[in-house]
């Protein structure tokens, strides 16, 4: 499966399978070291009680690496938000029909783990999709879109020239799942220790409140307000006709973004387990 954005001349491009993964394994990675440092001792005992031998930053890819073998997995990932409607908080329910979207998995998740009657088996798998969707949460494409499967059917173009002849372009959904880097060559447990350096105490305050439904809101609003609207309405399936890449991708507004959000998802993932482990 692929998981990262890979970048090559423009024929092969074509060829790039129509979804591409939530922040890929270094996101989702990061993730999981930010809410594994932030956990109590307790929800930490129990964390590795569930998944021993593996750890949270191992598992944190399994819900991506599982969807070939099981399909109906899929749309867990995402929830639809329609970027050109002024949605609020209460629209989200019609966007996940019995519970068969990324809000309404993390909600079974946390009650599966919540519920004495439920064996380990089952606990264990639900953690190991609740590490993921919570950073899922956080990518702001997979909670809208745009009639352009949340950016996977809208290039952009990074350059107007590549290897002398053709433009250079991406896929607006992969180059934030690629935390809008063409070859990333950070380590997770670095730049997750880079990111957390900077969390102070009033971001705590104001991350660790809410629930899944919130916070896909949130954002919700972030790809509305600062990754759609300056793109035009719609997908943009044609390479010859695709926007520049914003400037806003280019001074680094856009990767403040992807920092902050990586940071929130982990320091939510935490919170969220710390109050299940009580």
């Amino acid at each position: 499966m692929i998981r990262t954005l890979k970048f090559f001349p423009v024929p092969l491009l074509f060829f790039f399978p129509a979804f591409v993964y939530a922040w890929g394994p270094l996101g989702h990675a990061t993730v999981a070291y930010i809410a594994q440092d932030h956990l109590t001792p307790k929800a930490a005992r129990a964390v590795r009680a569930l998944l021993a031998p593996d750890t949270m930053a191992w598992v944190s890819s399994w819900a991506d690496d599982i969807i070939a073998e099981r399909p109906e997995t899929a749309d867990w990932h995402h929830i639809d938000l329609n970027v050109r409607k002024d949605l609020t908080r209460a629209d989200i329910p019609d966007y996940c029909a019995k519970g068969g979207c990324l809000v309404g998995q993390i909600e079974m998740d946390e009650a599966v783990l919540k519920n004495p009657q439920d064996g380990l088996d089952k606990k264990r798998e639900a953690l190991k999709f609740l590490i993921h969707f919570v950073g899922d949460l956080h990518q702001p494409l997979h909670c809208a879109n745009d009639n352009d499967r949340g950016g996977n059917e809208k290039y952009l173009v990074l350059s107007r020239s590549f290897n002398g002849r053709n433009r250079h372009w991406v896929r607006l959904h992969g180059y934030w799942d690629h935390l809008l880097e063409e070859k990333t060559t950070e380590v997770p447990r670095d730049l997750a220790t880079r990111l957390e350096s900077r969390i102070s105490p009033q971001d705590l305050a104001r991350w660790q409140k809410g629930d899944a439904a919130d916070w896909a809101f949130e954002s919700y609003l972030i790809a509305k307000n600062d990754i759609y609207a300056e793109l035009p309405e719609g997908p943009a399936r044609s390479g010859w006709d695709a926007p520049d890449l914003p400037e806003d991708y280019r001074n680094g507004a856009m990767r403040y973004i992807v920092d902050r959000q990586l940071e929130k998802a982990g320091i939510r993932l935490a919170w969220i387990l710390n109050r299940i482990f009580q």
